[in-house]
């Protein structure tokens, strides 16, 4: 739960530097599409969910905001080959008594994704399938683990499929929230 936290508190700097940049590329884009008519609620969402980017980027993508733990340039942090991760996990979990990859790596690359898959078709219709959030989330996980192979980063083909899971089930719970209370869908929909 510390290192939740901890990640937390690290995202929420870049975050807040983010606010006011993201409200002004938000009016400007209003004026020059001429908007006649807000949908707050929409405009909240939209910011809420750059916001979520923005954080999502500086833990993974953005070094210099980088705050984790150090990791040598070396293709030694590559690990291409898929499903590794329940190894890795079982031996951390059973042989060291050490939960932090079960917690981190395996639960928090499926969770730190589900935001996208619930805000996607919550705020855009055309996004509304999930075949489309899953390769939204897959696109967004390619280019961060792409990313993090030029920099002082490891990569890992499991953060792939974790990452993709996690926009899924993120869609699973936009789903059933628009199935049961489509009025909560609507309301962050454009007019």
């Amino acid at each position: 739960m510390t290192a939740i936290l901890g990640y937390i508190k690290d995202m929420l700097p870049s975050m807040l530097m983010a606010l006011p940049f993201i409200i002004l590329i938000r009016v400007f884009y209003h004026k020059i599409r001429k908007s006649k008519q807000l949908c707050m609620y929409h405009e909240i969402g939209v910011v809420l969910f750059l916001l979520f980017m923005i954080a999502l980027f500086s833990q993974t993508i953005l070094t210099f905001l980088y705050t984790g733990p150090a990791v040598n340039r070396s293709f030694a942090t590559v690990n291409l080959v898929p499903f590794n991760v329940f190894h890795d996990t079982y031996y951390a979990v059973t042989e060291l008594h050490f939960w932090h990859p079960l917690i981190i790596n395996f639960f928090g690359n499926i969770c730190i994704f589900m935001p996208i898959g619930f805000m996607v078709p919550l705020l855009w219709s055309k996004c509304n399938r999930l075949w489309k959030v899953a390769l939204i989330g897959f696109s967004i996980s390619l280019f961060i683990e792409t990313t993090q192979l030029t920099q002082a980063r490891s990569s890992d083909i499991d953060d792939l499929w974790l990452n993709t899971v996690g926009s899924m089930l993120g869609y699973g719970t936009y789903y059933f929230m628009n199935k049961y209370f489509p009025h909560i869908g609507r309301t962050f929909k454009k007019s």
